[in-house]
């Protein structure tokens, strides 16, 4: 189902990750992404896996986890988080080819906004400022991931 069929461009715009998008942004995005669901327990994206979607969470929760020893498949699991709405990921490989560095599955039946790398590499090639402002926001996203990840270790360094 087209993004434009179920969610609206005001209503996109109210997530963080589309802020400081004007109606014709957000309509835009709308045009290439696809709105996707997901029913409990099913698994979105798995470790070790690669592709290049950037997926954002509309309803629902998703779990991120990640085992301890990637090679192994029955390798003890480490929550990293739980995903609510307007929680988004996939970031780091649609901007960065590379394997995923998580599991994410559905906690509840979700409903997820999912953009492909080819649409959005479509659309910087058309120098839609859309695609640009997506890719600030994602990246101002990361940083306060980042920064999270860097009080974490602190913490977890002081308590050694």
């Amino acid at each position: 189902m087209t993004a434009s069929d179920s969610i609206t461009a005001e209503s996109l715009r109210a997530i963080p990750l589309f802020q400081g998008f004007n109606a014709t942004d957000a309509t835009q995005i709308l045009d290439v992404a696809e709105v996707v669901t997901f029913e409990p327990g099913r698994l979105i994206l798995q470790q070790g896996d690669s592709s290049r979607d950037l997926w954002v969470l509309l309803e629902g929760t998703c779990e991120v986890s990640r085992r301890i020893e990637p090679g192994k498949a029955d390798s003890k699991r480490m929550v990293l988080a739980m995903l609510e709405s307007p929680g988004h990921f996939g970031d780091m490989s649609f901007f960065s080819p590379s394997p995923h560095s998580a599991d994410v599955k559905a906690v509840t039946a979700v409903k997820l906004l999912r953009i492909t790398h080819s649409d959005y590499r479509d659309l910087i090639a058309e120098g839609v400022q859309a695609a640009y402002k997506l890719a600030y926001n994602v990246t101002e996203s990361l940083v306060r991931r980042l920064r999270r990840m860097d009080d974490w270790v602190a913490e977890l360094a002081a308590s050694t």
